[in-house]
This record gives structure tokens, sequence and C-alpha cells, in this order.
């Protein structure tokens, strides 16, 4: 009984530290019935993001659709790993109003959970929401 134990709190443990990199990874839809506000305006509609088997440091290519037909894409990587995950977008093609991010890098501190990313919009408790659809 207590080998069992063992074994299942550790095929548990296991299970739960999936490399957040892994976590990340899928097509995410804005949730406009959770945040504020301005997670819907000013956010992107919907995130793509993508692996690629590099050994630069990038991680793979995103893809941020907005609610009126813009977007900009590129390649991102990660700054620091933990329960807020700090990506680098790197934009390299955006519609025109976006092109001046292009040869700039891009900071954004998500949080992913489940099959939801997050980020704080206002204040320590409101959250716009992306789920993986």
């Amino acid at each position: 009984m207590l080998k069992t134990s063992v074994l299942l709190i550790l095929a548990l443990t296991l299970a739960a530290c999936e490399p957040i990199q892994e976590k990340l990874l899928g097509t995410y839809e804005i949730n406009p019935d959770r945040g504020c506000g301005s997670c819907t305006a000013n956010g992107p509609q919907s995130m793509a993001f993508e692996d690629e088997d590099t050994s630069d440091g990038i991680e793979g290519n995103y893809l941020f659709e907005f609610q009126d037909g813009q977007y900009h894409s590129g390649s991102y990587g990660f700054l620091l790993v933990d329960t807020i995950v700090t990506v680098i977008l790197y934009p390299e093609d955006a519609s025109f109003d976006y092109t001046p991010l292009i040869g700039t890098n891009l900071r954004k501190d998500y949080r992913v959970s489940g099959d939801k990313i997050k980020e704080d919009c206002e204040g320590l408790f409101r959250n716009c929401v992306w789920d993986r659809q």
C-alpha cells in the first residue's frame, strides 16, 4: 500500500512538472467574459505559439491576431521560467498598425495554468484570460 502511494505521488509530481515551454504551446482565444475591458480592446484576440527545435535560444514562432484584423508574428524565447513566464517576442512580420514593432522585442509576463494564459490587467486579482482552443 505504501509503495503504491509513493509511486502514485511520484507519477503525479512528474506529470505536474511539465516544462512551461510545453504548457505554452497551442492556440489561445481571448475570454471576453473575464478580465478588464482593455483585454478585448487592446490585447490580441488570439495567440498561437508553436515549437521549434533550435539551439539558438529561440523557442519557436508566434502569431498574435487582433480584433480589427491586425497582427504581428515572429519568434519567441524565454527570459525566465517560473510561475510567471516572461516571454520575449521578436516581431518579424506585422500588419500596418504593428510595423513599428518589427526589429524590436516585447516582454510579456504570462501565467500559464491548465488550459489558460493569464496576464495582469487592473490589480492583483484581475487578469486577461486566453483559453486554449
